[in-house]
């Protein structure tokens, strides 16, 4: 057999999935780092159920206060909202770091160049932030039982809904972001005065219905809020919501933020000179 012919015969395991050299190059740049994309959500993670959930679970009486924890033990209720936390910003993080240094390296001329269709690079971002979620999640989820082990209801399917929604809209705008971004200094601006205040004020830390009156309608606005709500009843079986209407929300903003970010995509805008 002549070379032309093993050629032709030879299998293309990657030509069945468009982008899949993008999602295995997103794989194993994360995998590459694994102090600051698994075993750094892991330390943190541990040092919020530790810190607060420990020092601070004390404080609360579940009796006096059960408006702020539903009546379970502190550490407890904090381990779902901690998961979705870590989630977002794993989620948030991958493809906009990715971008912004193939950007800042010129490496997203070969990323341009491929003839990849933006629905494609879109996908082959998102399903390589799926990955590093769903191992964020787990490393999460052990740290937090290592504190505590006592969930009355777990619905691993629901769970796994939810990572892949929050990953869907916080990798999508992650994308968006590291097309638009100009440099790290607005990456900042972002992670700092966006996502942090949406995060304080997505119930991570106590039940929504805690918060003010007048508050409280910000929470109808920020998708965190209903991504947090989802992994809370997937895991406590409570809500502060209803589970179908932060479904249908979180839904509607990834369908949003999906369109949005592969529409920059297409554009080109940010990525080409």
């Amino acid at each position: 057999m002549d070379i032309q012919e093993y050629l032709k015969k030879a299998p293309e395991p990657k030509a069945w999935l468009p982008g899949f050299g993008v999602f295995e190059r997103e794989v194993r740049r994360f995998f590459a780092v694994p102090a600051q994309t698994i075993f750094a959500p892991f330390g943190s993670a541990l040092l919020y159920f530790g810190l607060f959930g420990l020092a601070l679970g004390k404080l609360i009486s579940t009796n006096q206060n059960s408006n702020l924890t539903h009546g379970f033990e502190y550490i407890i209720f904090l381990i779902p909202g901690i998961m979705a936390m870590e989630v977002v910003n794993a989620a948030l993080q991958n493809p906009m770091s990715s971008i912004m240094i193939a950007k800042w390296s010129g490496t997203i001329v070969d990323v341009l160049m491929a003839p990849l269709s933006p629905f494609s690079m879109w996908i082959s971002y998102i399903s390589g932030a799926v990955i590093r979620a769903f191992i964020v999640s787990i490393a999460v989820f052990v740290s937090g039982s290592l504190c505590a082990w006592s969930f009355i209801s777990f619905n691993p399917l629901l769970l796994v809904l939810s990572i892949i929604l929050g990953t869907g809209i916080f990798g999508s705008i992650g994308i968006a972001a590291g097309a638009i971004c100009k440099s790290w200094d607005q990456v900042g601006v972002i992670m700092s005065f966006v996502v942090q205040p949406l995060v304080f004020f997505s119930g991570v830390f106590f039940s929504f219905q805690s918060f003010p009156e007048w508050i409280q309608f910000i929470r109808y606005l920020n998708p965190i809020f209903y991504i947090v709500s989802m992994f809370r009843y997937s895991i406590l079986g409570i809500s502060d919501t209803s589970p179908l209407v932060s479904f249908s929300v979180s839904l509607l903003f990834f369908i949003i933020s999906s369109i949005f970010s592969i529409k920059v995509l297409q554009s080109g805008f940010g990525l080409r000179a």
